[in-house]
């Protein structure tokens, strides 16, 4: 009997399932330990690699909403993790920095996301954790592209794609 194929076992899926699983994890471990959702601890490790940034570019590297991010920075402001100041080149936008207590927060957590992350790729027989690593670089830079190919006139026809990657 064939097997019928389901969006359940393309990579997507997969990639999507994983991903949610991990952010459940996440979201309920760094609430009960830490008292931050995980949108605000996204934002807030965000913020501590480039700092100062702002809520514009932070949607940026999360290719998330902008209006999200600012409820979570505004959150985290009014909590004493966040600050915001204006940019002095361009006054409509806020610079977000780290406070002192947000460097201390972000520290924590990211400790148990680096705990999280050992873990996960202890899993992976010897050498597999750097070539997903480069798989998973690799997948992102093509995702890339296929979503600028939405934002351009011209789209890629699907006829381009072969029959043998549907099958992964």
């Amino acid at each position: 009997m064939k097997k019928h194929a389901s969006v359940i076992n393309l990579l997507s899926s997969r990639v999507l399932t994983l991903s949610n699983t991990l952010g459940l994890y996440a979201s309920r471990r760094y609430r009960d330990e830490f008292g931050l959702t995980l949108p605000e601890w996204r934002v807030l490790s965000i913020i501590a690699s480039g700092e100062p940034t702002t809520a514009r570019e932070i949607s940026r590297l999360l290719a998330t909403d902008k209006g999200w991010v600012g409820l979570s920075a505004e959150s985290l402001r009014r909590r004493g993790y966040v600050s915001g100041s204006p940019d002095e080149r361009d006054g409509r936008r806020i610079l977000l920095t780290l406070t002192e207590e947000g460097r201390k927060k972000h520290d924590e957590i990211l400790a148990v996301s680096q705990w999280r992350q050992r873990r996960l790729l202890a899993t992976l027989p010897d050498g597999a954790a750097d070539t997903l690593i480069e798989c998973l670089d690799r997948l992102q830079a093509e995702a890339d592209k296929m979503l600028e190919e939405t934002e351009s006139p011209r789209k890629a026809p699907a006829a381009t794609i072969s029959q043998r990657s549907s099958d992964r």
